[in-house]
């Protein structure tokens, strides 16, 4: 027995289900008594000895609060009581990304009220994923760790190469997914008909996706009863059923002008004919808009892995189809306030790398290397709508 996939819906309940089950603490479960009272140098290396060792493995909760009993199995929920939750699992979450190298993406930490007894507190889990970046390790003593039944494990020298070797062939992966997909659009292989004109895509993959532990039933977009993620404002419609999932075309003034594609496995595809705009002689990416739906996009993709239980972190491809006859559209070299200048992209096809979007981020601000890099391929100096803060901000 396990907690919800959704661990935002979880509750006492779910905890003292793990009890009468009989949950055994093992390879995905870690029950811990106590929440430590202080994080000393000691406190920290158990933590990441934990936290990388799931990443590095096949992902699990660390649930504080719970006690265990000889067979390791869930015994009693303890409430802890802190004077301010929240700081803590702040903390908790913080220690994490900032002492694992690579940094583990995907982290979740809840605290959940209880109230055993008269006494009310919380039991805090960290869920941790398996990790399509490993090997993760801890940078306080450059240990990697993976997880063997209840106890971790330090990895020897083989098994470290091992680790990279398959993280290295999970990303590859991904690439290989684009560039078949990029290579469908290119000669026309597309659920629905579409011009000749340069094509924006994106494609949005769940970390979880990637590593084939996501399955989501495309049948729902069909009913209504979920939307499908699309670049723009207005939903696609029909949607339609094919081998690959649920898609639906995008439609201007009644014209098909692009579509949205979800795959069965988790992943998101859409793409958008770029269009001659007043004032620019070629079809024309405007800068600050194509950002806003971008954006926009990612996050109803969040929005429907929510809805099946999915961690909201992402990779994220951007890419253009025949830059070479598009412009990109931004402020003037004078600077804002002083029009626009369109300017040539400076090779045929602009296929930007990955980004990949940690959960806890939104998606203008974990675009921004890849926003600044569509600027920069057409002579601009980066994006213009992030602020001081790194925050993307929409140029009115």
């Amino acid at each position: 027995m396990t907690l919800p996939a959704r661990l935002a819906d979880a509750t006492q309940a779910d905890i003292e289900l793990l009890i009468s089950t009989g949950a055994q603490e093992g390879q995905q479960q870690d029950f811990k008594r106590d929440f430590p009272t202080q994080w000393n140098d000691g406190a920290k290396a158990r933590l990441l000895a934990d936290v990388t060792s799931f990443a590095n493995s096949a992902g699990g909760d660390i649930i504080y609060g719970l006690d265990e009993d000889a067979e390791a199995k869930a015994s009693r929920v303890v409430p802890q009581v802190i004077a301010d939750v929240d700081v803590q699992v702040r903390t908790l979450q913080q220690i994490a990304l900032d002492q694992t190298e690579p940094r583990v993406p995907g982290i979740e930490v809840r605290a959940i009220p209880v109230t055993v007894d008269g006494v009310s507190g919380h039991v805090i889990v960290m869920r941790v994923p398996q990790s399509w970046a490993a090997p993760h390790r801890n940078r306080m003593n450059n240990h990697f760790h993976v997880r063997e039944g209840v106890r971790n494990r330090p990895l020897d020298v083989p098994e470290v190469r091992a680790q990279f070797l398959r993280s290295e062939s999970l990303g590859q992966k991904l690439r290989d997914f684009r560039s078949d997909r990029l290579a469908k659009i290119v000669t026309g292989q597309t659920p629905v008909k579409l011009g000749a004109n340069p094509k924006l895509v994106v494609h949005a993959i769940s970390s979880q996706a990637a590593q084939g532990q996501v399955y989501i039933n495309p049948v729902p977009y069909t009913r209504g009863s979920s939307r499908l993620p699309v670049l723009g404002t207005v939903p696609v419609s029909p949607v339609s059923l094919n081998l690959d999932g649920a898609f639906g075309p995008i439609t201007a003034a009644r014209e098909v002008i692009g579509y949205a594609q979800q795959f069965r496995q988790g992943y998101f595809e859409t793409v958008w004919e770029l269009s001659v705009i007043e004032g620019v002689p070629k079809p024309a990416l405007p800068g600050v808009w194509y950002e806003d739906l971008v954006n926009q996009f990612l996050g109803s993709v969040r929005g429907r892995l929510d809805e099946n239980g999915v961690s909201w972190e992402l990779v994220v491809f951007l890419s253009l189809v025949g830059a070479d006859q598009a412009l990109m559209v931004g402020d003037s070299d004078m600077g804002p306030g002083w029009g626009f200048a369109a300017k040539a992209f400076d090779r045929q096809d602009i296929l930007l790398p990955e980004v990949v979007i940690p959960a806890d981020v939104k998606p203008g601000r974990g675009m921004r290397p890849a926003y600044d890099l569509m600027f920069q391929a057409a002579g601009f100096v980066g994006s213009p709508n992030y602020g001081d803060d790194g925050e993307w901000k929409k140029r009115g």
